[in-house]
């Protein structure tokens, strides 16, 4: 800039040459700047043009990975997306690994941060919340553990994945320099480490424990239990409602914690196969599409296709994890969802009165274990940038005490936290044996060995579909999680891990579909603690509903389906919402809204947006009295927790829920929904206008897509994907969730939608948010976007007359010293 200015000063220009008097001298000074202005304002416009082919690379050509056995080729579509032939699974995996650095080295460099807990140096303050999660799970020392045990197949399989990633990284292509530092070469360590850190985020209902505790302690167990998370499973009639009644708990314990339940509500997933008597191909069809917060550019997932002379596997990778995580092969089909199978216990533990140092276990008095991590956190005012934070951990026999860190408990009490993935790890991870399986048995019996609580739907060719639940799971003895449990004794509540063959499962359903939505999967009569929080049953009973409307499905069935925005919640509530709404001058034109909606969630409808206030000011007022503002806020963030509960206290009409304890009336259901009515009214009007008629949900129901880096609405309009109008819900299978504290901006929807049909033998018709690539220049960083907005399709080729077909570049991998790029 000051060259610019330096410049300028010296020219010889009539609108900046020096004039005697003051006012000549402020024209020249405006002049300047102006002049300035324009030229970063041209020179960025120039840079702006230019950086695509800063931010880029050959998709052909030729490149060396050194432990190849054999030449890779890998062909690029029109998409971007990578199709990899190798003579074996190894190579086909090292060269995912190298496709991957190629295309997503950023995200790549993110993960290895995440989840060896070294956020902090890069994002500096901000990351040191995650690091010290992260640590508190000790996902570094369970990666390297992992390392030690894994037999020669797995440690093969996930080497070859870094090998590949290395090869890229000594021969980087065409980057902007967006990295804090140069990446260092991958080992298997960092391949398991960020697969356990994704484990971490399946792993959420340990809060729910902690927001029961802070029910037990403000309204004693038996009114919290009035409270508790309701779990459906519409499949079983014998067991629709189940609710912890918290047997074992500890009442007064005084916890006062930052809860983000908010963390736990939006994972979730839909999932479905239908067999072949109800697909139209007369092969089973299989369709998933997982939610998660994917607005970060250019998306969670990585499509790309392995392909050997004997197997293929076409589908959607993440960063950091050789394989597929949905997909098809050359046996089988799968989807995945969020299978909330609880993997995690707290404990409330004594601190021994006599020696801070140990805790009890009855009389006995134990030490804690002590373990100190030492942060460097990015600081640009410390020496050499970085300063340095020391964590102390203190442990028990169970697990990290949580409760140093970020909340308080009453005096002599520690909350510790126990995973059971640790106590449970082998030498076979799962991924890799399902990849590889022959038929849906061979998968489902290579499932039984992941440690990630999901729930799978699969098919093969055969015409074979099974559901099947998966996870590290502790058989329980005493206790089924739903609240910490107080340690008074030595002896174990936990016996082991529940058998493979013992989770549940369904094989060959009469009805020849099955599906999952993360609600409840497990009948009442199921012999183990399986979970008790779960997603609401609303997306799984309108796939039910679909089910049994139509008996023989299509592929465009299964993905209207999928873009299905039919809200069965509000079904049920919204009449009895107008009914109210109408007796009241003030909100009859809310009634008269919700009385003529046919309940779905159009964003260019009025009704879903009168709705979804409606739902968040009359679940505020159902609690709010009793809990307090604070507790009510936490309560009403935990989305899964309160849904399926505030539903019965309203259909059932539970008089001691909806009369306000603040007033002298005994107020009724009819009263409560006016008063919400009043209160959409206060939210909406001053940002919509007075006539709730012209009001539309996608004015207020948006979602907005950044780059990772560069965040904020502004920004994303010019280096991310923009904020557009959303249809959908929470409630809904087109998933479009927000969180309670940050009203229609929508975090959680279909990262990825995916439909194989079994019968189609050239193509997977799916699509992603994002891109191809995390360059950010780069064409395809984001140009798969526009589709997803729409609903349409894009497809994954699968024959290799259509990978041909549709093949726009051909990279040749392999060994030797010939090759170069």
């Amino acid at each position: 800039m000051s060259l610019i200015f330096a410049t300028l000063c010296r020219a010889q220009h009539p609108l900046i040459s020096p004039l005697p008097g003051p006012h000549y001298r402020f024209t020249f000074m405006i002049n300047v700047v102006k002049i300035a202005l324009a030229v970063i304002v041209a020179l960025a416009v120039a840079g702006f043009l230019y950086a695509p082919h800063l931010d880029s690379y050959d998709p052909g050509g030729s490149a060396i990975v050194p432990e190849l056995s054999g030449e890779v080729r890998v062909l690029r579509d029109e998409k971007g997306m990578p199709y990899i032939y190798a003579d074996t699974p190894l190579d086909a995996i090292r060269g995912q690994g190298f496709v991957t650095a190629q295309d997503r080295l950023f995200q790549l460099e993110m993960m290895r941060n995440l989840a060896w807990g070294r956020l902090s140096e890069v994002a500096g303050e901000a990351g040191v919340a995650m690091d010290t999660q992260v640590h508190l799970w000790n996902v570094p020392a369970l990666a390297r553990r992992q390392v030690g045990l894994l037999s020669e197949a797995e440690r093969e399989w996930h080497l070859a994945y870094a090998q590949g990633i290395n090869a890229y990284l000594s021969q980087r292509q065409g980057e902007l320099p967006i990295l804090v530092r140069d990446p260092q070469p991958w080992g298997i360590e960092d391949v398991m480490a960020v697969q356990y850190f994704n484990i971490t985020g399946s792993t959420t209902n340990w809060r729910e424990e902690l927001l029961s505790q802070a029910l037990v302690d403000h309204l004693g167990p038996a009114r919290a239990a009035e409270l508790s998370q309701i779990t459906v499973n519409p499949d079983d009639p014998e067991g629709v409602y189940t609710a912890s009644d918290y047997k074992y708990l500890l009442p007064g314990l005084g916890l006062d914690a930052q809860i983000d339940t908010s963390l736990s509500d939006g994972n979730g997933s839909n999932a479905w196969v239908t067999g072949s008597s109800r697909s139209a191909g007369n092969a089973p069809i299989v369709a998933s599409d997982p939610h998660i917060d994917a607005r970060r550019l250019p998306g969670f997932w990585y499509p790309v296709a392995l392909i050997t002379p004997q197997w293929r596997a076409v589908g959607a990778g993440t960063a950091g994890a050789p394989g597929l995580g949905v997909g098809r092969t050359s046996h089988f089909a799968w989807g995945v969802t969020n299978g909330y199978g609880d993997i995690v216990d707290l404990y409330i533990e004594t601190v021994d009165p006599d020696n801070s140092a140990n805790y009890l276990e009855g009389e006995a008095s134990i030490p804690f274990t002590v373990r100190e991590v030492v942060l460097r956190v990015r600081d640009s005012e410390a020496d050499a940038g970085f300063r340095e934070e020391t964590l102390t951990i203190r442990e028990t026999k169970r697990g990290p005490v949580i409760s140093d860190h970020g909340m308080a408990v009453g005096s002599g009490k520690v909350i510790s936290r126990r995973w059971a993935v640790p106590e449970f790890i082998g030498d076979n991870l799962g991924m890799r044996e399902m990849l590889l399986a022959q038929n849906t048995e061979q998968a489902l019996t290579a499932l039984s060995s992941l440690a990630v609580p999901l729930t799978y739907v699969l098919a093969d060719y055969d015409g074979n579909i099974a559901r099947k639940g998966t996870g590290y799971l502790p058989r329980r003895l005493r206790g089924d999680g739903a609240a910490p449990f107080p340690v008074t004794d030595d002896v174990d509540n936990w016996g082991g891990r529940i058998p493979g063959d013992e989770m549940p499962t369904v094989r060959a359903p009469a009805q020849d579909w099955v599906g999952s939505a993360n609600h409840r999967i497990v009948p009442d009569d199921y012999p183990h603690v399986y979970s008790t929080f779960f997603a609401h049953s609303w997306r799984y009973r309108r796939i039910l509903e679909a089910m049994q409307e139509k008996q023989i499905w299509s592929t465009s069935d299964h993905w209207q389906l999928q873009l299905d925005t039919k809200n069965m919640y509000a079904q049920r509530l919204a009449p009895l919402m107008a009914d109210a709404l109408k007796a009241d001058e003030k909100t009859r034109v809310l009634g008269e809204l919700l009385e003529n909606w046919n309940f779905v969630d159009d964003s260019n409808q009025a009704a879903p947006l009168v709705f979804q206030s409606m739902l968040r000011h009359y679940a505020r007022r159902v609690v709010e009295d009793e809990l307090g503002t604070v507790l009510a806020g936490k309560y009403l963030d935990d989305y899964y927790y309160w849904h399926e509960r505030i539903a019965m206290i309203t259909l059932e009409e539970d008089g001691q829920w909806l009369d306000d304890e603040g007033t002298d009336a005994v107020e009724s259901r009819e009263a409560l929904f006016k008063l919400a009515g009043h209160d959409v009214l206060e939210e909406l009007v001053p940002l919509y206008g007075t006539d709730p008629r012209a009001w539309r949900y996608g004015e207020a129901h948006t979602i907005t897509f950044s780059h990772p880096v560069l965040q904020g609405d502004t920004l994303a309009q010019w280096f991310g994907g923009g904020t557009h109008p959303i249809s959908g819900s929470g409630e809904t299978l087109n998933r479009a969730a927000y969180k309670y504290h940050q009203p229609y901006a929508v975090t959680f929807f279909a990262s990825m939608r995916m439909v194989a049909d079994l019968s189609d033998p050239d193509k997977v018709e799916a699509h992603i948010p994002g891109g191809t690539t995390d360059r950010l220049f780069h064409p395809q960083f984001k140009h798969l976007l526009g589709d997803w907005l729409t609903g349409t399709p894009n497809y994954w080729w699968y024959s290799d007359q259509a990978i041909e077909s549709h093949a726009v570049s051909e990279m040749t991998l392999s060994a030797d010293a010939r090759s170069g790029i």
